[in-house]
């Protein structure tokens, strides 16, 4: 599977994305950042392949594209327009990916920077049905459907955007702070929702052993535990919306 996640915008969580829902899910994966500002989220975890190429060295970028057969091109917000550009001049890259993820936020400049970039992919010929908006950082809390949350590219979805990407069925990635207290373990959410320490009896030691550090440790332990089940639920839904032919394969490497 050759997959591309990309956005105009910035702080749609694009890198996240391109850890915990895509690489998680196919390991031994080439992960491509596409970067020369921030350094990708990739870089935290330790268990990935990633290299790290700006957009002006495209040749490059293809070359890994053509050879490797499970790839993920994540393509950050400093080097997007030229890396759109390049698309352009190389014609036949567009044919090698089997999906283009859109991620986008309830931020208003953000959505509309979705729809542009929904857009450009269309003028540049990928099929619709390749492109897929993803529907980052939803609030689940907040109980508000998805055409309001993101109303502006539901809007675009059922109108100008129709038939030029997949929006429906939602693919929705709730908000969730474990994306970010996974950057110090340096492991996926699903890595850290498979972790088998009994935090408990590490709660229970501690207090017998009067170690207030090994106790913090303990509980802080277990809600990041918590939460990493919640978010790889949610993961785990979401990739199967995006790859429903790849679920048992999964369960198979995962298992």
């Amino acid at each position: 599977m050759k997959t591309c996640v990309l956005n105009l915008s910035g702080n749609v969580g694009k890198s996240t994305l391109a850890v915990h829902l895509l690489a998680a899910f196919a390991p031994g994966s080439k992960i491509i950042s596409v970067e020369s500002i921030n350094a990708s989220n990739a870089n935290d975890v330790e268990a990935l392949n990633v290299e790290e190429l700006s957009a002006s060295r495209f040749k490059e970028i293809f070359r890994e594209i053509m050879l490797n057969d499970e790839v993920i091109v994540d393509v950050g917000a400093s080097n997007v327009a030229a890396f759109m550009t390049e698309m352009t001049r190389f014609k036949s890259a567009v044919g090698e990916f089997d999906l283009v993820l859109v991620p986008t936020v309830p931020a208003d400049k953000q959505q509309r920077d979705t729809i542009a970039t929904v857009d450009w992919l269309h003028k540049l010929g990928i099929d619709g049905k390749k492109v897929r908006v993803l529907f980052n950082q939803y609030a689940t809390e907040g109980l508000e459907p998805i055409e309001l949350v993101y109303a502006q590219v539901a809007g675009y979805g059922a109108t100008d955007g129709k038939g030029k990407a997949v929006l429906e069925p939602h693919a929705v990635v709730a908000l969730n702070e474990v994306y970010e207290l996974s950057k110090a373990s340096k492991k996926t959410v699903m890595e850290l929702a498979q972790d088998n320490t009994d935090w408990k009896a590490a709660r229970s030691a501690a207090k017998r052993a009067g170690d207030l550090v090994a106790l913090e440790r303990a509980m802080a332990g277990q809600m990041t535990h918590d939460l990493a089940v919640t978010a790889h639920e949610n993961l785990s839904q979401v990739h199967r919306t995006l790859f429903p032919g790849a679920t048992m394969a999964v369960k198979a490497r995962t298992a």
